[in-house]
């Protein structure tokens, strides 16, 4: 059978184009959503997810958040209870969603360099290199502190 790339793949300019393309990869998540974002990121994605975040629990998804974070009072606590929080060092930089190992998301950019108007994400369904990828975070994740 031919594969479509568009169908394995895609290029989304833009923040809201980026945004919603999350809301609907965490929407469509069955197991697990790995993310890790900058702390301004993470200000913007509780504000905008967080329906898609509390429906995600209540069907069973693991949410994971890796941010260069020191506290949570920005965070309700109905989002905290959705999520689990690892704090990452201030000068980690990276942006990306894995879902259930098998889809991924990726920032080209550092989100303090770029108009949000310019931001671009490539979307990738590949499970051997979402695989690779959740292996590495799910490494990093158990020596980070939770907060």
């Amino acid at each position: 059978d031919k594969v479509e790339p568009t169908e394995l793949s895609g290029v989304l300019k833009g923040r809201k184009n980026i945004y919603d393309h999350v809301k609907t990869l965490i929407a469509n998540a069955e197991k697990s959503v790995c993310i890790m974002t900058t702390e301004k990121g993470l200000v913007r994605k509780v504000e905008l997810l967080k329906s898609v975040l509390k429906k995600a629990k209540s069907s069973g998804v693991k949410v994971k958040i890796v941010a260069p974070v020191k506290e949570l009072s920005f965070i309700s606590k109905e989002v905290r209870d959705a999520i689990e929080l690892r704090a990452a060092d201030e000068n980690t930089k990276a942006r990306f969603v894995i879902v259930d190992g098998k889809e991924l998301l990726f920032m080209l950019a550092d989100d303090q360099d770029v108009h949000e108007a310019y931001d671009m994400g490539i979307w990738i369904k590949t499970p051997y290199f979402a695989q690779a990828l959740n292996q590495m975070f799910e490494l990093g994740w158990k020596g980070l502190k939770r907060i």
